[in-house]
């Protein structure tokens, strides 16, 4: 109803009001380097790209694709793509570093 709609808004203008950095309006470059690990590295940068243009997709962003050096066997050894709309960098400025992909080795090995 009315409530939820006038709680959305203030809720996106909460957030907006957090990125109110000098590059929090535009456009990123979102890069993901498979590093080392072999194919499990590669499939899990895979993995990471689809889920960053989904997010972006789900938020009305465009994403142009820059470069893409697919694996040998699987996945992708990088990727680089532009993400553009309204607080792009802002929103994905903090996923910078290392995302790592932990295996554990079953419980009866």
């Amino acid at each position: 109803g009315m409530f939820a709609s006038i709680q959305e808004l203030v809720s996106r203008w909460e957030v907006e009001k957090l990125l109110e950095g000098p590059f929090d309006r535009l456009p990123a470059l979102v890069s993901i380097n498979a590093g080392a690990g072999g194919t499990d590295a590669q499939d899990w940068s895979q993995m990471l790209e689809r889920m960053y243009v989904r997010w972006a997709e789900r938020r009305g962003f465009r994403v142009a694709f820059v470069d893409r050096s697919p694996g040998e066997e699987a996945g992708l050894k990088s990727t680089s793509f532009q993400v553009e709309g309204a607080f792009a960098f802002g929103y994905l400025s903090s996923e910078k570093g290392t995302h790592r992909l932990p295996r554990h080795p079953p419980l009866n090995a």
